[in-house]
């Protein structure tokens, strides 16, 4: 999965989904409380539901592949070694020394990919296939701007800035979990 171009098939997907609302079922009250949060309607929630899930569904990709590097890597540290030869049994070494010491990466990783997503459903609205028009999305604003962009060339500005502070956000926030969860920073 991970040797498929994203964005071609984010596109595919989407206009499936959003097309076909009966597709895939999602239970009214997830609707219910998504509309709720959002201040969204049901018919808004919905889309917004299969946005979601559809960019979840790609973006665990990448990180299941750090976590399966970075546990294969931990595997054959000498404090795995030194604690199985102390006898611990696996379900330890995994909950006390695996899970702490992976976690740093996957943090990062979270975040890194969390701006991904701010930034692929910014571009699947301004291409159309993400939330449509009346809802306000930074995607659908950008698209909006694209008709004036040549008489007033800063309004891109506008909704592309807070797309970029946002991304910047999350990776700083990401960032500095790490540097407060890693324990191998703590000595």
């Amino acid at each position: 999965m991970l040797t498929i171009p994203t964005l071609p098939l984010l596109l595919i997907i989407s206009s499936m989904l959003l097309r076909n609302e009966d597709l895939i079922p999602i239970p009214e009250g997830v609707l219910q409380v998504v509309g709720n949060i959002m201040l969204l309607s049901p018919k808004d929630a919905r889309s917004a539901v299969l946005i979601v899930m559809v960019l979840a569904g790609f973006g665990w990709l990448s990180s299941a592949q750090l976590m399966r590097g970075t546990v294969l890597s931990l595997r054959e540290q000498t404090f795995v070694e030194a604690s199985r030869s102390l006898g611990a049994t696996d379900v330890w070494i995994i909950f006390k020394h695996m899970i702490p010491n992976a976690m740093a990466p996957i943090i990062v990783d979270a975040s890194l990919g969390l701006a991904g997503f701010v930034v692929a459903e910014a571009a699947l609205a301004f291409l159309g296939f993400g939330i449509q028009d009346p809802i306000p999305t930074w995607g659908n604003m950008l698209s909006a701007t694209q008709t004036y962009m040549f008489d007033k060339p800063w309004l891109p500005l506008v909704p592309g800035l807070p797309i970029f502070i946002c991304s910047l956000a999350f990776n700083y926030i990401g960032d500095g979990l790490r540097d407060a969860l890693d324990p191998r920073l703590k000595l």
